[in-house]
């Protein structure tokens, strides 16, 4: 498939669609990225003190990388929620979009303005994507809440974080943020081919928590009924039980990944990362016939069948594969296992993903050049239509470029523009560089 840039004659998936965003940091920003990448015109609208991603201040007071890296082909206005005045911002907003995207704790949303009651009594055609850390019932449905507070809950956290000291580390990058931002955009687009069909507009519910238990399986699960002894959710209940008695950490997981996880002798051997002489290698064959061929690619013994993890028969066929594998490098390896067909791979550095062979043959990048932070390259698209382009055409906007832009598109006139301006209930760019 030859990969489409936007721009020209080709229509877009989601040209015409206009989104109006009230979230910041990553999760809900993700969502309006991928929807801004297929197509749609998406206006984030950010506090007076712009979005917490600007914080950094890598290229200004203003401007930093972790913004600029979330936010292309957005359009930027800042309005003061808080303001009463904001009513006719909001209502113009509601009025002008397709599609709402709002990231704020519940209590907040009926107190600005922003919740799906108010939305949709003003356009009752709106797609209203509201998202809630944890969910919008249950005990901790009002509480805000960050990928760390769900990798915890959600029980990910055991299987993904390393630990220092007797503790886990949150993981980052933060799989969840993006994870919902990913499964939002396909709320939206199946909520618009819904609207589509029916003219009604609707709410679409997404959270951290139901993409983190959904990015776990088939880790976390459970079985009714008697469950005979040494069964896997028998190990379960022993592992619990280890852990309510003061069992440290590292001994849970090795624990649970020795005795509870299924598996556990192809994930030592057949699918993990190996030291070379010069760096990393990764393998990952689990069929039996892909085991076969790891065998003949490497010489190395094949295991009895009988053998299990505390054999110390398996340990040393384990060990013979780190030393041979720690022999000679990479790029030997690559060769003698893609030349038997067995599955492997080069462990990149996060800097060298972006400008691996792979990931630029299939635009998996895209490169900008800002006004503030200059050339700069940043993940592309993760889907590519054989018909019709995806991707991003501009870097992310300047702290509120687009406000006086946005006002005017969404029906307010030049006196009532310049009011909001002169009290602040909305931040112009120019207003702003001149306040700082």
């Amino acid at each position: 498939m030859t990969a489409q840039t936007p721009g020209g004659d080709t229509p877009r998936i989601l040209g015409g669609i206009k989104v109006v965003e009230f979230a910041q940091n990553l999760a809900i920003p993700m969502c309006g990225r991928i929807l801004a990448g297929m197509g749609a015109d998406v206006v984030k609208v950010e506090p007076p003190t712009g979005d917490a991603m600007r914080s950094g201040g890598d290229f200004g007071p203003m401007e930093a990388k972790a913004y600029a890296l979330i936010n292309p082909d957005k359009r930027s206005m800042a309005l003061d929620l808080t303001s009463p005045d904001a009513k006719q911002v909001i209502e113009g907003l509601f009025r002008w979009a397709d599609v709402v995207l709002v990231a704020f704790k519940q209590s907040d949303l009926a107190r600005y303005g922003i919740d799906w009651d108010h939305a949709r009594a003003v356009n009752p055609r709106l797609i209203h994507l509201t998202h809630t850390p944890f969910g919008p019932e249950g005990p901790d449905a009002n509480q805000g809440g960050y990928d760390v507070l769900v990798q915890a809950l959600s029980g990910m956290g055991f299987t993904m974080n390393r630990s220092e000291n007797g503790v886990p580390l949150a993981t980052r990058p933060a799989v969840n943020d993006s994870g919902t931002g990913i499964a939002g955009a396909l709320g939206v687009v199946a909520a618009l081919r819904h609207r589509d069909q029916t003219g009604e507009g609707q709410r679409v519910d997404v959270s951290l928590l139901a993409t983190a238990l959904n990015l776990s399986l088939p880790t976390v699960s459970q079985f009714t009924g008697d469950q005979p002894v040494g069964s896997y959710d028998d190990r379960q209940t022993a592992l619990m039980s280890e852990r309510d008695a003061g069992a440290p950490f590292e001994e849970l997981r090795h624990e649970f990944e020795t005795n509870v996880m299924a598996g556990q002798r192809n994930f030592r051997l057949y699918f993990r990362h190996y030291a070379t002489s010069d760096g990393l290698l990764t393998v990952a064959g689990l069929s039996r016939g892909l085991r076969a061929k790891f065998h003949d690619a490497t010489g190395i013994a094949r295991p009895a069948g009988a053998l299990t993890l505390a054999d110390q028969e398996f340990h040393d066929i384990v060990e013979e594969a780190e030393t041979l594998f720690a022999s000679k490098p990479t790029d030997h390896w690559l060769g003698v296992l893609r030349g038997a067909g067995y599955p492997c791979g080069r462990y990149n550095l996060p800097f060298e993903a972006l400008n691996d062979p792979q990931v630029r043959a299939n635009w998996f990048v895209d490169d900008f050049e800002h006004p503030a932070a200059g050339s700069y390259s940043t993940p592309g698209m993760p889907m590519q239509f054989s018909q019709t382009p995806v991707g991003f055409s501009k870097p992310a906007p300047l702290f509120a470029a687009h406000t006086m832009e946005v006002l005017t598109e969404i029906g307010l006139n030049i006196e009532e523009i310049q009011s909001l301006v002169d009290t602040q209930v909305v931040i112009t760019h120019r207003t702003q560089n001149h306040d700082t």
